[in-house]
C-alpha cells in the first residue's frame, strides 16, 4: 500500500508516501481514495516504525485504533504523506499517533496500538517470507535497515 518511506527514526517517527493513481482498481467506480486505505497506510507506516524499534526481532499485530477521522478525501493524482510518531513505547507494544496529509490538507488521522506477540507464540519464519520482507524493505527505500539473520530469528523463537 505504501509506495516509499521518506524517513524512519527508530523509536520516534516514520514518514511514508502513497501516490494515488487513476489505475487503482477502486477508483474505477469511486470518486475518492477510500478512507479505510488511508487508515491502512497509517497503520502500515506505524507497524514498520514499531517493528524497526525492536530490530525486527518481534512479530506485531494491530491492537486497537481510536480517534480515527477522515476530514477530507484524497483523489487520483494526490500524493498522500503518512507521518506516524511514537506516543508511548513499552515492552508489550507501541502507541502511535498518525496523520495523513495531501499538501496541507489532512485526509486522515488516528491513534493506534501495535502489540508485540510473545516470542513463545511466534512460529518460525519461512525462508520465502523472510526474503519477501527483505525485498519489501529495499523497495520502500529502507536500505539502511536490515533484518536479523533468519537463523537468529528462528532460534530465538524456538528457544522461547
Amino acid at each position: 500500500l505504501v509506495d516509499r518511506f521518506l524517513e524512519l527514526e527508530q523509536g520516534q517517527l516514520a514518514r511514508a508516501v502513497k501516490c494515488v493513481t487513476r489505475g487503482e482498481p477502486f477508483l474505477r467506480t469511486l470518486d475518492a481514495y477510500p478512507s479505510t486505505l488511508v487508515l491502512e497506510g497509517l497503520l502500515q507506516t506505524g507497524g514498520v516504525l514499531a517493528r524497526a524499534s525492536t530490530g525486527f526481532r518481534r512479530m506485531s499485530v494491530l491492537g486497537s485504533v481510536s480517534n480515527a477521522a477522515f476530514p477530507e478525501a484524497a483523489r487520483a493524482g494526490d500524493r498522500i504523506e503518512f507521518e506516524v510518531k511514537v506516543a508511548l513505547a513499552r515492552e508489550e507494544g507501541t502507541l502511535c499517533e498518525g496523520v495523513a496529509t495531501v499538501e496541507d490538507r489532512v485526509v486522515g488521522r488516528a491513534e493506534f496500538m501495535i502489540v508485540y506477540v510473545p516470542q513463545e507464540m511466534t512460529p518460525p519464519m519461512d525462508p520465502a517470507v523472510y526474503r519477501q520482507r527483505r525485498e519489501l524493505l529495499r523497495a520502500w527505500g529502507l536500505t539502511d535497515l536490515e533484518l536479523p539473520p533468519l537463523e537468529e530469528l528462528n532460534s530465538v523463537r524456538e528457544n522461547s
